[in-house]
């Protein structure tokens, strides 16, 4: 999956969990394992699982089959 966060990073990913609520909450969001950036020295390391809120994503796309 690509993802495209507010910021400008691009990221891919391999989805893990949605963590959704009943009405937006800032604990509603994705836990990934991180495959790519387009950050140099970004803040996440590839191979590492982490949790981005849905306030955060600006743009989202399926990649493969």
């Amino acid at each position: 999956m690509r993802v495209e966060l507010a910021d400008g990073e691009l990221l891919e990913i391999r989805l893990h969990e949605l963590t959704v609520c009943a009405k937006p909450e800032p604990c509603c969001g994705i836990t990934y394992s991180l495959l790519s950036t387009n950050r140099l020295g970004a803040k996440r390391d590839k191979g590492g699982v982490y949790w981005t809120g849905f306030g955060e994503i600006e743009k989202f796309q399926v990649l493969g089959d």
